[in-house]
């Protein structure tokens, strides 16, 4: 039961009181029961119908009284309509009537015209009669709303009686115009479009005009004012069912959709191609000014066209700091670091990312302070999430806070909370980030048990951050994610239990080895490289080193570095022995026995073991053509050798010989040959080593490059002929001689 106090009760209608929208929503919520809608049309009892009177006199005081503005009349109005009682109609039919004024009448049929579109049923037929009338009065802008209202009833009566008053021949232009202009928003109703085709008829180029404007968008092409085409379209139309005029309608409004959407493409593309152009023309203007300035005026002139409110030469300017940025190292200052930073504030977006994007590149402990303090303000998320890339990039620890804050929020966008998360990662790099990271553990695990199992990307940035924050708590995380099937969760969990030093769920990574992604063959290196200890680390590795398995660069790179530090802290023998793995993988062999005979020569042990890596190195070296490198090998080789008169020293000697002459340069052969001639009393010996030279003399290297080897029979003339006898004189003799005559080819062949 709606029971009334004498608080509650109307307005009286001889002083009307003003109400606010607010008092008009706490009526009526004390007028209509919890979970009721409106006051319906049978009371129950005589006790609700006073009710219902008093409701819709407090409407009607709201609807009339003077001081109301436009607004509130309107929502009194609505509030009327809401009752769908007879006697709510009533209340309506006569505050349409001429004993209201034209306020109170507009009003009531601008609601009555929004209540048509979506409440069609509350247009009764009892308020067409006051709505004619207004109509037929010719009150502007009275008139135009009641032809709007009418505009609005369902069915076809009242298209017909607004078809038939237009068609009166005392009937005033605007009138008739006016009745045209509420048929236009309803040209999908064939009953309507019957009525604008027959004003067609009346012959008054206004209305015809108008009607031809109006049935416009609803023909396959423009008719203009010709009415004979206008009616031969509809003679065409005229019997199809609603259905099929409204397929047909639909048809035609999809087909101008498209070309519309293709003509705005074509437009915008229009508007890029010139605002590129004119931005680079005032790009070249700007850099001819630029020429003619000293530097100091030139970071002015930078700065006063970043701060133009004209946006082509905002945008050209920032342009030109970019390319001095990129191309010639001019990072921005002073002035102009200034003006970049206030643009952070423009009011457009698009131009605070535009800002964003130079000084993300800059490390200036300004720049922070200005790209935190606008993150407290922006609300545009592309921008939030540009503020966060930038941070991303200049690594600042300042920005961990706010990282923090924003994975925390339990409102932050998931988009948001994923590029702070990512860049909270890339900042806990930082060596001096690490007390500052202390506060990120709880709120990174609790986000994380928080994320659907299905968010793979954000689930992906939570775990980069996780493993930069290496913290022993985010174990269970990181170990259940390891094993996930999903590359972009598996890569960071493996960074992150490098980072904490978990080498549990090693035989897991080492399967890993031969994902299809990329990144995480690469994690799985670097952490087999750090954790591993085992002979099956090492052969992961070693697979990943071939390039007939391994097709990344970069993975082998990663293999390469794994492989010497797995070896790093294992016996010298064992790391000789590794090496030998190496055989069938290029120069990496070379590299590997290079790296091991430098640490054991520093280290002066490993006398026996450091002669076997020489030997093998100084071979692969020769055999790859390398002789210089091999060099100083083969004479450290021959000399340990001699000191310990090992046999196999001669043979040595003439292989270090060998590649003397070999070498591009052949700088220190005089003193090799007389160092092996002073080592030894084996005449046999001294012959081999004037027989190694005469084999080089007579060989096609010494006919490609004559003048080499006239500076190498220059050189070895400073050898003293008493040191290797009378054959080591003809041998030189004979080479010059030859080479005086210019012989294209060697003469006779073998020791002189």
């Amino acid at each position: 039961m709606l029971r009334f106090s004498h608080e509650s009760s109307a307005v009286p209608l001889s002083r009307p009181r003003k109400r606010t929208w607010a008092s008009m929503l706490c009526l009526l919520a004390f007028l209509s029961p919890v979970g009721a809608g409106p006051v319906r049309t049978s009371p129950p009892d005589n006790i609700v119908a006073p009710a219902l009177h008093k409701q819709l006199a407090t409407c009607r005081a709201g609807i009339v009284d003077p001081r109301a503005r436009l607004e509130e009349r309107q929502r009194w109005v609505e509030m009327l309509f809401s009752y769908d009682t007879p006697a709510a109609d009533a209340l309506v039919s006569e505050l349409l009537g001429p004993s209201h004024r034209p306020a109170v009448q507009g009003a009531v049929c601008e609601v009555m015209a929004q209540h048509g579109r979506t409440h069609p049923g509350r247009l009764r037929a009892v308020f067409v009669e006051p709505l004619m009338l207004l109509l037929a009065a010719k009150t502007e802008p009275l008139g135009t709303s009641a032809a709007r209202a009418l505009a609005e009833f369902p069915g076809r009566e009242v298209p017909d009686r607004l078809g038939a008053m237009a068609a009166q021949p005392e009937l005033a232009t605007g009138t008739r115009l006016a009745i045209v202009n509420a048929f236009a928003p309803n040209t999908h109703r064939r009953e309507v479009v019957e009525q604008l085709i027959g004003l067609l008829d009346l012959d008054v180029p206004e209305v015809t005009d108008r009607v031809a404007e109006v049935l416009g968008p609803i023909a396959p092409q423009d008719f203009g004012s010709n009415a004979a085409r206008w009616r031969s379209w509809w003679d065409g139309k005229k019997n199809l069912s609603n259905e099929a005029w409204l397929a047909e309608q639909l048809k035609l409004f999809r087909h101008r959709a498209r070309q519309a959407s293709s003509d705005l493409a074509a437009v915008r593309g229009l508007r890029e191609r010139d605002n590129t152009a004119v931005a680079v023309r005032i790009r070249d203007f700007q850099r001819e000014i630029l020429r003619s300035l000293a530097p100091p005026q030139r970071v002015e002139a930078l700065a006063s066209w970043i701060d133009d409110p004209i946006e082509p030469v905002k945008v050209s300017a920032l342009a030109i700091v970019r390319s001095r940025i990129a191309d010639e190292g001019k990072r921005p200052e002073g002035a102009l670091l200034v003006a970049l930073l206030r643009l952070l504030d423009h009011e457009s977006s698009a131009m605070r990312r535009e800002a964003l994007s130079i000084v993300q590149n800059l490390s200036d402990p300004a720049v922070v302070e200005a790209v935190l303090a606008r993150l407290d303000q922006e609300r545009d998320t592309a921008t939030r999430v540009a503020i966060f890339q930038a941070m991303s990039r200049i690594a600042s620890p300042a920005a961990i806070p706010a990282l923090i804050r924003e994975i925390a929020a339990a409102d932050s966008d998931p988009v948001l909370v994923r590029e702070a998360a990512t860049a909270l990662g890339h900042v806990a790099a930082k060596p001096e980030a690490r007390d500052a990271l202390q506060g990120a553990v709880a709120p990174l695990k609790q986000r994380y048990g928080l994320v659907s199992a299905d968010d793979a990307g954000l689930r992906s940035a939570l775990l980069t951050a996780m493993a930069g924050v290496a913290d022993v708590s985010m174990a269970p995380e990181l170990l259940e994610a390891v094993e996930s099937d999903d590359p972009s969760l598996v890569e960071p969990a493996i960074r992150g239990l490098l980072a904490i030093g978990d080498a549990s769920k090693l035989p897991r990574i080492r399967t890993l080895t031969s994902q299809s992604d990329v990144r995480v063959r690469l994690a799985a290196i670097d952490a087999i490289s750090s954790l591993g200890r085992e002979d099956a680390d090492l052969e992961m590795i070693l697979t990943r080193l071939n390039p007939a398995i391994e097709s990344s660069g970069s993975v082998r790179q990663a293999a390469w570095r794994g492989f010497r530090a797995l070896l790093s802290n294992r016996p010298i023998a064992d790391r000789i022995s590794a090496s030998e793995r190496l055989r069938e993988l290029g120069e990496l062999e070379a590299l590997y026995l290079e790296e091991l005979a430098d640490v054991m020569s520093t280290a002066g042990q490993h006398t026996a073991e450091l002669e076997v890596v020489r030997d093998r190195l100084s071979t692969i070296l020769v055999r790859a053509g390398q002789d210089a490198e091999a060099i100083p090998h083969l004479a450290e080789l021959y000399e340990a050798r001699f000191a310990r008169a090992d046999p196999q020293t001669q043979a040595v000697g003439l292989r270090w010989l060998s590649a003397v002459l070999r070498s591009p340069n052949q700088q220190g052969v005089a003193q090799v040959v007389v160092r092996l001639s002073e080592t030894t009393t084996d005449e046999s010996f001294r012959g081999e080593i004037v027989a190694t030279i005469s084999r080089y003399a007579d060989s096609e290297a010494t006919v490609v490059d004559a003048d080499r080897t006239r500076r190498l029979i220059s050189a070895l003339r400073t050898v003293r002929g008493d040191i290797l006898g009378e054959t080591w004189s003809k041998l030189l003799d004979r080479v010059a001689a030859r080479l005086a005559l210019g012989e294209s080819r060697p003469g006779e062949r073998g020791t002189p």
